[in-house]
């Protein structure tokens, strides 16, 4: 086992970079975190680490072997979870990411649901709109919505989600015709953080640069705007669902709409998931009633 002393030491310090953040994060001193890189390094043969009293940097060799490191520790965990009994009942923590509004309104509750049922269970749920690295802050899995770029990351499918174009029965009254994708250079359309609006025609993807006097980056506050009559609106269906169930808002186009877009589960390239992990997965999965 001397082979692995001082992997966990050279990562945090490398993550935190500094010995102090490291010694935090481990619960151990600043020295035996010294003591143990210096004694991997003398291992490896290689210094890993370029140290001064203002700086501390990775060397080339140190940006080699980082990398390596972590998937080490990696399969380290998944020895030691392979060997708990899987029909264990959940326990322990779990480091989540999720987008904001959807994290809000969707994925907490059923979390929330999910905590009620084991309550060995912790939860660790950073709402944030950025996509955030999961192995560098130590996720478990992150909730990610649209189409995935490529990635070493693994990924679930938990749902789909509909992108739809809608309208106040007010503003339709009063607005020019509205029945191609031509027509909509005639309306007001109310704008997120894009102006691009994808649609399918005649079996291909098209996109339309919409125009308009309102632009927000709330999903929100355009149902509102669109409920008041201003324009067009479009957005996923968990927005809109419930305004046009109460006739606030009619879609319109709907010949045209998109192709449905996945909502996912990533997480690190793991070939053990924990037992928590995983049964909080099918949780959300069952919960989201992916078709």
């Amino acid at each position: 086992m001397d082979r692995w002393v001082g992997i966990d030491e050279f990562v945090a310090v490398a993550i935190c970079g500094s010995f102090t953040g490291a010694a935090d994060q481990l619960n151990t001193s600043v020295a035996q975190v010294s003591r143990r890189v210096k004694a991997l390094e003398a291992t490896l043969g290689y210094q890993l680490l370029n140290r001064t009293t203002r700086k501390l940097s990775l060397t080339t060799e140190g940006n080699v072997f980082l990398s390596h490191a972590k998937h080490l520790q990696h399969v380290l965990d998944d020895a030691t979870s392979a060997l708990r009994q899987r029909d264990a009942e959940p326990a322990g923590k779990i480091k989540i990411t999720a987008p904001v509004m959807y994290g809000e309104q969707y994925i907490m509750p059923l979390i929330n649901q999910f905590m009620s049922i084991y309550p060995n269970i912790q939860v660790d749920m950073e709402l944030n709109n950025n996509q955030l690295d999961l192995i560098e802050q130590g996720f478990d899995f992150a909730i990610r919505l649209g189409n995935l770029k490529d990635s070493s990351l693994r990924a679930r499918l938990l749902a789909h989600r509909q992108t739809l174009v809608c309208a106040a029965p007010s503003y339709l009254t009063n607005a020019p015709k509205l029945n191609t994708l031509e027509d909509l250079e005639q309306h007001y359309c109310l704008l997120g953080k894009s102006s691009i609006w994808r649609f399918v025609k005649q079996g291909k993807e098209t996109h339309f640069n919409a125009k308009g006097r309102l632009r927000c980056n709330s999903g929100w506050a355009l149902v509102d705007a669109a409920i008041q009559g201003l324009g067009l609106v479009q957005l996923p269906h968990y927005y809109v669902e419930e305004a046009i169930s109460s006739n606030a808002l009619v879609e319109v186009l709907d010949q045209f709409k998109p192709e449905s877009e996945g909502i996912w589960a990533v997480y690190p390239p793991r070939r053990y998931l924990p037992t928590s992990v995983r049964e909080l997965l099918e949780y959300l999965a069952k919960g989201l009633a992916v078709p």
